[in-house]
């Protein structure tokens, strides 16, 4: 009489354990898939942002935006050329 009964008391206490294990488990699980969530939209965050970004800084760096810079502050396209590739002369004639 005892042994079925210590039996089927050792088997409650394991289902007992199992479904505290299974609660404990899906409780992290949950709490860290909020955490991942976040962390999604954050880095989503500092894409656009890195976006915006890009997108001033080749606007600042692009050749029109250069030469309107320079015109404002005075300076005149140079009309002279130089070629490197000449020859310089040792002396003059």
């Amino acid at each position: 009489m005892k042994k079925p009964l210590l039996f089927i008391g050792l088997l409650g206490c394991i289902v007992i354990a199992l479904l505290l294990t299974r609660i404990t488990l899906e409780n992290s699980i949950s709490t860290t898939g909020i955490g991942l969530v976040n962390l999604q939209n954050e880095i989503n965050s500092y894409k656009n942002q890195n976006e915006l970004l890009q997108v001033k800084y080749l606007q600042a760096a692009s050749f029109t935006n250069i030469s309107v810079k320079a015109k404002k502050l005075g300076y005149v396209p140079v009309t002279t050329e130089v070629d490197l590739a000449a020859p310089i002369p040792l002396a003059l004639r």
